[in-house]
């Protein structure tokens, strides 16, 4: 898999936005571990997501 930069800077602004949405309107509020562990689930997803569909990844199938 190589690494293409404008996916990943695009995967690290939706994580960023997802990581300040929780912590902004989340009641109650979850401790920093779970919004940490939250943003980098979204950033390897959408990334991972954004290769595939748009990038030069495959997915194995045929």
């Amino acid at each position: 898999m190589t690494l293409e930069i404008p996916y990943l800077i695009l995967a690290a602004v939706i994580a960023v936005i997802v990581g300040a949405v929780l912590i902004r309107w989340q009641r109650p509020v979850l401790p920093t571990g779970y919004v940490i562990v939250t943003v980098l689930g979204t950033l390897f997803s959408v990334y991972y997501i954004l290769h595939v569909m748009v990038g030069s990844g495959r997915t194995g199938w045929p």
